[in-house]
Order: C-alpha cells, then sequence, then structure tokens
C-alpha cells in the first residue's frame, strides 16, 4: 500500500506545475507589448512627421518659422480656380457659303459648255451657251427699226422748223424712237439670255448636260459652290441659351480627316426655341482656306461654353457630415470648417461654392483627427488644382 500513496503524492506534486506555466507565458506577451506601446509612445513625433510627409522635424505652419512640436500633423493644398465650362457636343451637316444650281432663262440647244468639273471660276464669266441665232437676228432686226425711227424723227424736227409740219408730227416720231429703243432692248436681254454666266466666285460642279443637248428653263444643268468657308447648323440645349453669343469659338471633326481639328466660329443664334426638342438651332462658319472640306460633309462640333469662376479643391478635401459638405481650412495655424457647396466634380478636383477663396489652404489628409479650433503643423502644400 506504501508504494500507491507515493504515487498518488507524486501526482499531486506534478499538478502546480502545469496549471502554473499558461500564466507566466501570459505575462510575458503582455510585458513584450507595454514595452512596444513605450516605444511607439516616446517616439510618436517621429511617426507623426512620417505621416505628415516630413523626413525631419515637424515644420511649422508659419513661413520662416520655428516647429514647435505642437499640433495635429496634416496634409495641406492650395484652394485654385477654375471655370465652371460646359462642352457641347452635336452632329451636323455642312454646306457652302454660298451654293446655286444654274437654270437656262431660255428653251434651247446647248451649243458650248465652257467648264469642267472642279474649275474655279470668277463672278461673271460664262459657263455655257445655247443656240442664240434666232437671238441674234431679233437683235439685227431691232437695230435697223431704231435707225429707221431716229430718221423719220430728223424729217419732222426739219419739217417744223420749216413750219410745214407740226410739232405733234415731232412727238410721234420721238414716241416711235423710244419705241424701237426698248425693243432693242428687249431682243439684246434675250440674246444675253441665251448665255449663262457665273453669278459669284466658286468651284464647279459636274455639269448635268453637255454639248448638243436640248434644255428649258426647269432643268438645271450646272451647280456652283463658295466652299471657302463651310456652313454647319447644329442643335444646342435650351438651357445654355443665356450664354450663347456670335464669335465663341467652336471645334469641328469629320470622318474624312479623323485627327484634324478644324477651328469655326459662331455667326447666327436662331430667334427661337424648338418646341419639341427643347434646342436652339446655331449656325457655325468653319475656314476652309486649305479646301480640304467639301459641302455635305457630316460634323462633330464640339462647342466651349464659358461659365463662371469658382474656387477649386482636391476631392479628398471635400468632407460631408449630416448631410452638409464642408472643408478644414488653416488659417492662424488652426483648423476651422468651412461649409461648401459642391458644384462641378471635374476629374481629381472639385468646384465649390462658399467662403473660401483661392490661395485658401485645405487639409487633405489627416481630416479625422481635426476639430475647430485644433492647432495643426504641415509640409509645404501641393500644387494649386486649376484649370
Amino acid at each position: 500500500m506504501a508504494p500507491k500513496r507515493s504515487a498518488s503524492k507524486s501526482r499531486k506534486s506534478r499538478k502546480p506545475e502545469t496549471v502554473s506555466s499558461p500564466g507566466w507565458i501570459q505575462f510575458a506577451v503582455l510585458a513584450v507589448l507595454l514595452a512596444a506601446a513605450g516605444a511607439l509612445w516616446v517616439g510618436r513625433d517621429y511617426v507623426s512627421a512620417v505621416v505628415a510627409g516630413v523626413t525631419g522635424s515637424p515644420t511649422s505652419d508659419k513661413p520662416g518659422g520655428k516647429a514647435d512640436g505642437k499640433g495635429v500633423p496634416v496634409v495641406v493644398a492650395s484652394v485654385g480656380e477654375t471655370r465652371d465650362d460646359a462642352i457641347v457636343g452635336a452632329i451636323g451637316t455642312g454646306r457652302a457659303r454660298q451654293s446655286v444650281m444654274l437654270f437656262p432663262d431660255e428653251t434651247g440647244e446647248v451649243q458650248h459648255v465652257f467648264v469642267s468639273a472642279g474649275d474655279r471660276i470668277e463672278k461673271g464669266q460664262p459657263v455655257m451657251r445655247l443656240d442664240s441665232r434666232k437671238a441674234e437676228l431679233a437683235v439685227r432686226v431691232a437695230k435697223t427699226k431704231l435707225i429707221e425711227t431716229e430718221r423719220t424723227l430728223a424729217r419732222a424736227q426739219q419739217l417744223r422748223e420749216k413750219k410745214i409740219s407740226s410739232q405733234a408730227n415731232v412727238d410721234d416720231a420721238r414716241n416711235l424712237v423710244d419705241r424701237a429703243e426698248l425693243e432693242l432692248q428687249q431682243a439684246e436681254e434675250a440674246l444675253a439670255d441665251h448665255e449663262i454666266k457665273a453669278p459669284f466666285d466658286g468651284v464647279v460642279g459636274i455639269p448635268k448636260v453637255e454639248r448638243g443637248d436640248r434644255v428649258s428653263p426647269t432643268m438645271a444643268v450646272l451647280s456652283i459652290d463658295d466652299r471657302s468657308e463651310l456652313v454647319v447648323e447644329f442643335e444646342v440645349p435650351e438651357q445654355f441659351l443665356a450664354r450663347l453669343k456670335g464669335g465663341q469659338k467652336v471645334e469641328a471633326h469629320t470622318p474624312s480627316y479623323r485627327e484634324k481639328v478644324f477651328e469655326g466660329i459662331i455667326t447666327h443664334i436662331d430667334s427661337r426655341i424648338e418646341p419639341t426638342s427643347r434646342t436652339v438651332t446655331v449656325r457655325a462658319s468653319i475656314s476652309n482656306k486649305d479646301d480640304l472640306l467639301r459641302p455635305g460633309m457630316s460634323f462633330v462640333v464640339d462647342l466651349t461654353i464659358p461659365g463662371n469662376m469658382y474656387p477649386s479643391v482636391p476631392e479628398l478635401a471635400l468632407q460631408w457630415r449630416k448631410g452638409e459638405s464642408f472643408v478644414w481650412r488653416i488659417r492662424n495655424g488652426k483648423a476651422e470648417r468651412v461649409r461648401v457647396r459642391s458644384v462641378k466634380r471635374l476629374n481629381s478636383i472639385i468646384l465649390v461654392s462658399g467662403d473660401i477663396a483661392k490661395g485658401d489652404m485645405v487639409v487633405i489628409e489627416g481630416v479625422h483627427r481635426l476639430r475647430p479650433g485644433r492647432a495643426v503643423r504641415f509640409a509645404e502644400p501641393g500644387a494649386a488644382p486649376s484649370s
């Protein structure tokens, strides 16, 4: 029985060793954590400086001032200023500055075609002539009749001077001369109508008829385009009407020259709003000095409509709380909360409206530690967000 008691005592003596071992481990872990926390507390200034973006001692918010080691470290940026421009894109079809389709004034056979497709012509230059033999004969007859009436008038005046004829005979002879002059003018106009002339400077299109064809006043024979400038009409939403004005610049793109930008200006704005689409028609003139463009081309027109100037801040600076937006502004080394209204987001900046101006410094990192009136310190601000 003695050996059994010895085994029981032996088991009892080993039990305290198994219970005490985990306690020592927990104590050792706690000691390490406390030591690490103490080290972080001692070096908190250096860690805060690294977060603020500096490698040495903290920088004061006053230029040239000395670091006092006080204040919450933050990163700031300068407030910029950006115009609230709107870009309107529209599709339109180009047409020539002046364009005409020529019709003959008389019925007849085409005798000569003086131009070919693509020729440049000047105003008044003949482009086509019809058979005019009958018209030429009519002019000769009218001239002969005028000569006869002038002779009759001369004899009547001589007889009147000799008191052989009355003044009434002289008046009748003068009326015949006037009528003959009118008939001659009509005949000359009819002869001129057999020749088609260019009404303005331009470029000739493909003729619709050839020599020997018989034409009439209802038949189109030739087109002429003045393509020194192209006119493009497009629609702009009604909301931008108050900001539209003549002379504004536009940029146009066409599939024929994908990499080239054609510049133009607004020349006309329609006097009414289209009630169905709620748009206004705008006409722009695009220079074609290199003669690359052709009437009928499709264009994508970009119109930049200038807006008002607004302060612009980085998107990280804009904060929200209880449905209100605000930024933290640094003034005299302390943070103050400024309520603002978001106007527009442009890439990484936001246009705002409120008690804030260009050049102010706003916090973009470290905002979670700020309170109104809390002292801060920061490094050199980043570039002002402006465009």
